[in-house]
């Protein structure tokens, strides 16, 4: 009877001790400018929980500033990193190149767009580069542009004028120079100072960051929020996928594009929290004078091969055309 007891508690270690080995620690370096307290990384919280039936245990790392996030990640600090696409370019162009600008002008194309990179054999291998590994996409909102004057809402009235700009954003400060206004260099951290103070006429961000910004003493009450979206503003989930067990990819992406409605509660939660007075409707030839604009940018940086990916650009733009036949785009081939 001991002996018996003995060998079944032995077995009972020795499999304690196979599922401890099988089950694999990962450390992902997360940016919420709200830290733990924040929904992105309450999401990416739920995400872990999930994570650790394919095998995986995740620590979720809250960090408040994006820059060091993705360098963390970059120095081996992280084992995957969530940032905006944006930040993240440099690790993949292609998953970047989501948010290009003017590319996706409707959340319901966006999703679009986010399902099929989570289903899609073809896209899976595009989303590897150099080791690194987009995995997911997170919606945090269209990008508008906040101005000080609501009557500066063309592209002739922004010449001139000051625009708070990423400066590790590429296709931005190519727009600002092909519209004649002047960059002021900015992050996520600086874009909110400079706009309420005065140092800049305008900055583009989504709606989450109006209300931590504080951005309501920049429009005071002859500023506003130009109603046409710029680009898409992405969380982008990337890993060093010799890090993790095979098919992780796979399932973290199936898992995210899962959790977009969620996420996209909480973008128009934080639109419907900005006061009405202060969005300004984009005439219809405005829009038209914006589209073209935005086209000649995506494909000049697609050419000059400084932003865009050729392949997610062809998809988006038959998105558009899908959506809406009509848009002039449709019946050339520049995309």
């Amino acid at each position: 009877m001991i002996r018996s007891l003995f060998a079944l508690g032995l077995t009972a270690l020795s499999l304690l001790g196979a599922a401890d080995a099988h089950a694999e620690t990962r450390k992902f370096c997360v940016y919420d400018p709200a830290g733990r307290s924040g929904d992105y990384y309450g999401l990416m919280s739920k995400y872990a929980t999930n994570a650790s039936t394919w095998g995986v245990e995740i620590e979720v790392v809250a960090y408040t500033d994006e820059l060091t996030a993705a360098k963390d990640y970059e120095a081996g600090g992280c084992d995957g990193v969530v940032a905006t696409g944006v930040r993240l370019q440099r690790f993949n162009t292609f998953g970047s190149s989501i948010e290009a600008i003017g590319a996706l002008p409707s959340y319901e194309l966006l999703k679009q767009m986010v399902n099929t990179l989570a289903t899609s054999a073809a896209a899976a291998p595009k989303m590897q580069q150099n080791g690194n590994t987009v995995v997911g996409f997170v919606p945090i909102g269209a990008v508008y542009l906040f101005v000080r004057d609501r009557n500066v809402h063309s592209v002739p009235e922004l010449a001139g004028k000051r625009i708070a700009t990423m400066d590790y954003d590429k296709a931005s400060s190519f727009m600002v120079q092909r519209v004649g206004a002047i960059a002021v260099p900015a992050d996520l951290g600086s874009i909110g100072p400079k706009f309420n103070n005065g140092d800049v006429d305008a900055c583009y961000v989504s709606a989450p960051a109006y209300r931590p910004f504080e951005l309501q003493h920049g429009l005071g009450t002859a500023g506003g929020v130009l109603k046409a979206p710029l680009a898409q503003a992405t969380l982008q989930v990337i890993i060093r996928e010799a890090r993790f067990p095979e098919g992780f990819a796979a399932k973290s992406r199936t898992d995210l594009a899962g959790r977009f409605d969620a996420a996209l509660a909480l973008v128009k939660s934080a639109e419907a929290g900005i006061p009405a007075n202060y969005w300004v409707p984009v005439p219809d030839a405005t829009q038209k004078e914006w589209d073209q604009l935005f086209q000649g940018v995506r494909v000049t940086l697609r050419d000059e091969k400084r932003a865009y990916h050729p392949d997610m650009l062809r998809v988006m733009k038959g998105l558009r055309c899908g959506a809406n036949p009509g848009r002039a785009e449709c019946a050339e081939s520049k995309e």
